[in-house]
């Protein structure tokens, strides 16, 4: 059952209660597209949706390699396997700046899904909670 015909069966006491619990809930578009915006490099609107495995592997290809860059620049003298490791790193980081920019296509998306899961969430626990009494 989709989440409208959900929606039917619910009093305006059921209604207002699941009104005050997705507004605690609910995701934002505009805070998710703010923290792309700032802190895209770093998966920060990937922590904001929960999706913590990628937002840290995006957080590593982004702090790991800048670190290796930083070090190989200012501590060594660029030899082979240092020449390597330096473009390796730019590598990885760029890579990691094409997938939060192809990441970005799909933010709407995600909070749109995340936001109707929520409300089934919530309309299955309060029909739950009235069936019990």
């Amino acid at each position: 059952m989709d989440n409208l015909q959900l929606l039917r069966t619910l009093t305006l006491e059921e209604l207002a209660i699941l009104e005050a619990e997705l507004l605690k809930k609910r995701k934002s578009k505009e805070v998710v597209w703010a923290l792309w915006s700032v802190l895209h490099y770093f998966g920060a609107h990937r922590y904001y949706t929960e999706n913590y495995l990628y937002a840290s592997l995006m957080f590593a290809a982004t702090v790991v390699p800048g670190i290796a860059i930083f070090l190989l620049a200012i501590y060594t003298e660029l030899e082979a396997f240092s020449y390597f490791l330096l473009w390796f790193s730019i590598a990885i980081l760029a890579g990691s700046l094409l997938w939060s920019w192809v990441d970005a296509f799909f933010l709407n998306r995600r909070i749109e899904e995340m936001n109707h899961e929520q409300e089934r969430s919530v309309i299955h626990r309060i029909k739950a909670t009235n069936e019990a009494v």
